[in-house]
């Protein structure tokens, strides 16, 4: 994975996964269903890992940018919302950060920590 910076959108996947979005609702998918596709894809590419670790950072990353792309449309669902917290609660992709250097561990930790925190905040949609 590439990563150029501490943000939510600095890194290849969750580009990936955004670019993603943005074509499926140009197309007029609604976001539940546009979650439901992008899960599937990702996940089943996720499940030919053989490191547990690198598996466990790539679906945090899946979950969080899901997380702020259905809240952008006001569609966050309960399940998202959870699994998002769960993963950022469990350290989501900071061992990713690990091998760096300490500033930018502490800036990624504190970058998961306000959107935790705004998630936490945030109802979720009813459908």
């Amino acid at each position: 994975m590439g990563a150029w910076g501490t943000g939510l959108w600095e890194d290849d996947l969750s580009c990936d996964i955004q670019d993603e979005w943005n074509e499926l609702m140009d197309e007029g998918v609604s976001p539940r269903k546009a979650t439901k596709i992008i899960l599937k894809s990702w996940q089943e590419e996720f499940s030919d890992y053989d490191d547990e670790e690198d598996k466990q950072a790539d679906e945090s990353i899946l979950f969080i940018s899901l997380a702020g792309l259905q809240m952008r449309h006001r569609a966050l669902t309960a399940s998202v919302k959870k699994k998002a917290i769960q993963l950022i609660e469990n350290g989501a992709d900071l061992a990713l950060w690990e091998e760096g250097d300490d500033e930018s561990y502490q800036e990624r930790k504190k970058v998961l920590e306000e959107f935790n925190n705004k998630l936490k905040n945030t109802k979720s949609s009813l459908f």
